[in-house]
């Protein structure tokens, strides 16, 4: 792997998806990530299931 593929590979994660993850670290609920983002709860959930499906498959 080149220098210029380890940058791109560090923004795998939509803007979004790091958002998320950033308020799940901070042990928010997706009740309070959904609030703090103006997003619903199940839209969280997509998120969390996306960023879990995706490094299953890496």
């Amino acid at each position: 792997m080149t220098k210029g593929n380890d940058h791109k590979n560090k923004f795998l994660l939509t803007h979004r998806e790091r958002e998320v993850f950033e308020l799940l670290v901070q042990d928010k609920t997706t009740r309070d990530i959904a609030g703090q983002l103006f997003i619903s709860e199940k839209t969280v959930r997509n998120h969390i299931s996306n960023v879990l499906c995706f490094q299953a498959h890496t």
